[in-house]
């Protein structure tokens, strides 16, 4: 067997192989496996040149022409030596052997930033999406009591509301054995079911991420409201017989005035234990609570005296006038039984008192329905009678403003303070005023023939008609007797009738001709019943000017309304003709 040389000697069978790198590398030496009996191993020598071409030398040959293999520990080994390449080499082996295959160093930087870039994208579009999906629903981690409601409606969260609270109910049960079971109404307990709705879709809506966020956990409760009151009034009236309960002094509207019911001493359940339960049950609802109640010896809930002076409060409010005017001479007063009925009693048996307080939109609702009915007023226009001087003689017709209420709210605002502090008021409303017109009707009477007037004389118990100074008729008549005597002064004519039923204190006179009122109720009018005091100047009437029949008409038609009236002199004790 010849033996091999393989300490790097390059021999003339060389192959070179495609590099591996570019930097020149030592290769440790490889065990190999022990050769087999008989087996001459070669001898291979391996060089890694500068240009990292590998050469192996395999030489055949005999023991004398080689060293001997490097065989110390009885295993054959193979040594790599470094080899140089050839120009001529490598130019063979082409341009891609000098140099092994190039890589990018940023290559793997942008994949990586671009795997980063597509998380976040996701990411945010995740999270954006998790904020519309929720926008009308419930967020994570929200819970109502004991539920989950995480993603739910506003219809699913309305009937789980609603279940919760039918499911709600505290049993109680006192020291006697007596129980009762209760939901949250007869509790006093009073449930906004749409705003518990709203507030369970509004949670965690501050912050979108928290919004989103499981983790993130909020408990909402009942939207409620709560009537200790009312709660101790259940308890007291289905636990506690009537003969033994504690009664309140009270405090009552009979019809004409506020009055007192005494009341009494008695057993009352404490309600402190079903308390508690309510606000668990507001809380948490949905279960049936249990819970024990005790009973005390109270005294009366609100004394006699603190009912009296409540009572006399009130009735300082009826007794004080709310009077509203329309700045024109025209107001009125609310009656006091619709102040009473703006007056509300508030006992509070928890602290023994009892508040009045006043009813701001039945106030606001009755001005606005009467304040216009009892202060509107027409405009009339005036209507009177003036000389050539411009002087006016007479009005026949007052002129009055127009008034129209505006805005009532102000008003009620003034009658609502009043009857807080109980001492009446004096206002005026909020109105349009319309200035009244006048349409003034010019006569002469100191001209010839100028208008037609009437001058009484009571003195002489006759009637001078004139056209301005010019005397056109006289007439006998009859005046008002010594007790109801005619009175003196200058009047107008402002109504007139053919014929009418005369009533008075002492008679009633029907069909009485051709009727002239000048006065009120005094005028000249025919009377067919005293021709012997109208002949001898007899006063006899009770205020009105007797004449004869034709005499009346003629008057009647010679005056118009309008026409002055002048009756001057003193009513004679007896006939003057």
């Amino acid at each position: 067997m010849s033996e091999y040389e393989g300490d790097g000697v390059i021999g003339e069978n060389t192959q070179a192989f495609t590099p591996f790198d570019e930097r020149t590398t030592d290769v440790p030496s490889v065990p190999l496996p022990a050769p087999e009996a008989g087996y001459a191993a070669p001898a291979v020598s391996s060089d890694i040149g500068r240009e990292g071409g590998i050469a192996m030398t395999t030489a055949a040959g005999t023991a004398g022409a080689n060293r001997p293999i490097h065989n110390t520990d009885d295993v054959a080994t193979m040594t790599f030596a470094p080899v140089t390449m050839e120009a001529a080499e490598m130019a063979a082996l082409g341009k891609g052997a000098s140099t092994a295959t190039k890589r990018h160093p940023k290559r793997g930087l942008i994949i990586a930033l671009s795997i980063l870039a597509a998380l976040i994208v996701m990411m945010v579009a995740a999270f954006f999406g998790a904020n519309w999906y929720y926008q009308n629903r419930v967020s994570p981690g929200v819970r109502f009591g004991q539920i989950d409601v995480a993603g739910k409606t506003s219809d699913e969260l309305t009937q789980i509301v609603n279940k919760a609270v039918a499911d709600s109910a505290i049993t109680v049960t006192d020291s006697e054995g007596n129980a009762v079971k209760a939901d949250l109404k007869s509790l006093g307990v009073s449930v906004d079911v749409k705003q518990t709705v709203n507030n369970l879709l509004s949670a965690k809506s501050g912050n979108m991420i928290a919004r989103i966020n499981p983790f993130d956990k909020q408990t909402v409760p009942l939207s409620a409201k709560t009537n200790d009151s009312t709660l101790t009034t259940y308890l007291t009236d289905t636990l506690v017989k009537k003969e033994d309960r504690a009664v309140a002094s009270s405090v009552a509207y009979n019809g004409t005035t506020f009055a007192v019911t005494k009341g009494r001493e008695g057993k009352e359940a404490q309600p402190a234990t079903v308390v508690k339960a309510v606000k668990k049950a507001i809380a948490e609802p949905g279960a049936t609570q249990k819970v024990t109640v005790q009973y005390s010896q109270v005294a009366m809930p609100i004394t006699v005296e603190t009912a009296t002076a409540t009572a006399n409060d009130a009735n300082k409010r009826l007794s004080s006038p709310l009077t509203i005017g329309n700045s024109k001479d025209k107001s009125f007063t609310v009656p006091a039984e619709v102040v009473a009925k703006w007056i509300t009693v508030t006992p509070d048996v928890r602290k023994g008192t009892i508040a009045l307080s006043y009813d701001q939109d039945a106030v606001k609702s009755y001005l606005a329905q009467n304040l216009a009915k009892e202060l509107d007023q027409d405009m009339v226009v005036e209507k009177n009678v003036v000389n050539n001087d411009g002087t006016v003689l007479t009005v026949s017709q007052e002129g009055v403003d127009g008034v129209s209420v505006q805005s009532t709210d102000a008003t009620a605002d003034q009658v609502i303070k009043a009857l807080g502090t109980g001492d009446g008021c004096s206002i005026t409303a909020d109105v349009k005023v319309t200035e009244h017109k006048t349409e003034s009707r010019k006569v002469d009477y100191t001209s010839p023939n100028g208008d037609p007037h009437a001058v009484i004389n009571l003195s002489e118990q006759k009637v001078y008609a004139y056209k301005g100074s010019t005397l056109v008729k006289t007439f006998l008549v009859s005046t008002g007797k010594p007790s109801t005597p005619t009175d003196n002064g200058t009047f107008f004519v402002h109504t007139k009738y053919t014929s009418q039923t005369m009533r008075g204190e002492d008679y009633v006179t029907p069909n009485v001709p051709w009727v002239t009122y000048y006065n009120q109720g005094e005028g000249f009018h025919g009377a067919p019943w005293n021709p012997d005091g109208i002949a001898s100047g007899t006063p006899k009437s009770h205020g009105c000017t007797n004449m004869n029949v034709a005499d009346a008409k003629w008057i009647y038609d010679f005056l118009p309304v309008g026409a002055m009236v002048q009756v001057v002199g003193s009513t004679p004790s007896a006939a003057v003709r």
